[in-house]
């Protein structure tokens, strides 16, 4: 663990932020960078920010106008010469107090700064036949190194906190939990009308199911596939959108996915990825939005539709069962036959009085309950109170 320093007399901290994930395509860790740091208030804490990445246009573009912010560009694209190397030295020459990273911190930790992990979940551990062996066995030890070394641990749900703790044995540290919550321009009023042409005459794609997240099997794809072709959507002028990368092979899937596209004559579609303004427009011209995914450290998708109010499906499993407002839509998503009556009553009552109060109040309620300005604060304060000790 890094040496208790008194920074009492500093006029500024310095923060390192590992920002590598804007490197790539979008994921759960990037959005929560993204969405506490651009909500970060470095003046309140008298924080200063170094945001460390290869491609600094990307980050430069998502911070766009937000102070206190400073980049700094890396060399290194393979993340052991940056956790190594790279980093430390970025810590040593800046003169770095504070370092934030994502799941894993350097091997070699200087002792005149802290550090900071955030630790998404560790659902490798408690569901590890979803995931590769040589995943399991990195990145027990790897996390497990992180947490206990780390000043400050955080994550994104009670759920993810509870199981961090079991599964390392912390139950003498404190974890704190930031909430991941939802970008302010979901809860804008956008035009489901233009947005369900905009995607007719993009993608070709009428109307649809959508369910957004990689592709792997503990995201379930195949439950919503299953339910998909037994309802025999196509026969509706209904079709089936699945957004995301494949991220795990995913044979039983695959089979299915081929069966049922030759039934529905090609009726169902896997975008890896779209740009992040045509991503809402396709959660805003869903007409549902489902989320059957088995195991998750928190699970934003299915809030981020709701926000848009789209008629939302969610699974009530690990985290996701902290989503109790879906109401009769928080489902178990093992069981087809729930997964069948919940597309079909929601169908039915698509454009009814009763539909749009809920997705009002549910709307609201996300609002409310998660908020990356809370989370923000929480982060600053901890910072500043470790900041403090001795």
């Amino acid at each position: 663990m890094g040496q208790k320093i008194s920074l009492k007399e500093k006029k500024d901290i310095k923060l390192l932020v590992d920002g590598h994930v804007f490197d790539g395509f979008h994921q759960g860790s990037r959005t929560f960078l993204k969405g506490i740091y651009s909500n970060f208030d470095a003046e309140k804490y008298n924080i200063r920010i170094f945001f460390a990445a290869n491609n600094l246009d990307n980050l430069k573009k998502e911070f766009k106008g937000k102070k206190g912010i400073e980049f700094v560009k890396l060399k290194f694209t393979n993340k052991y010469l940056r956790l190594a190397y790279e980093i430390p030295s970025l810590i040593q020459k800046l003169n770095i107090d504070f370092a934030h990273f994502n799941y894993f911190l350097p091997l070699v930790l200087n002792k005149h700064c802290k550090y900071i992990v955030t630790i998404h979940d560790v659902l490798f551990l408690d569901f590890p036949q979803f995931f590769p062996k040589t995943y399991y066995l990195k990145n027990k030890w790897l996390f497990g190194w992180a947490a206990k070394k780390a000043d400050l641990v955080n994550t994104v749900s009670e759920y993810s906190k509870s199981r961090i703790v079991e599964n390392f044995k912390l139950e003498k540290k404190a974890v704190t939990v930031l909430p991941n919550a939802i970008e302010e321009d979901f809860f804008l009023n956008n035009d489901k009308g233009l947005d369900q042409k905009y995607i007719q005459n993009k993608y070709g794609i009428p109307d649809f199911l959508l369910y957004v997240s990689r592709i792997e099997p503990r995201k379930n794809h195949i439950v919503l596939l299953k339910a998909f072709h037994q309802l025999k959507l196509w026969e509706k002028g209904i079709e089936l959108v699945f957004l995301g990368k494949k991220a795990i092979d995913d044979k039983e899937l695959d089979r299915y996915f081929e069966l049922v596209q030759r039934e529905s004559g090609n009726r169902i579609h896997h975008l890896e990825i779209v740009d992040w303004s045509d991503l809402k427009r396709f959660y805003n011209a869903a007409l549902i939005s489902c989320y059957p995914s088995l195991c998750e450290g928190f699970g934003i998708p299915p809030l981020e539709s709701a926000a848009l109010k789209t008629p939302t499906i969610c699974s009530n499993q690990t985290a996701m069962n902290e989503f109790s407002f879906f109401g009769k839509n928080h489902i178990d998503p093992q069981d087809i036959k729930t997964m069948k009556d919940a597309i079909l009553q929601t169908l039915e009552n698509v454009g009814s009085p009763g539909l749009e109060t809920h997705l009002e109040d549910l709307r609201s309620t996300i609002k409310r309950k998660y908020n990356w300005s809370i989370s923000a604060d929480i982060l600053g304060k901890s910072i500043k109170m470790e900041a403090l000790k001795k």
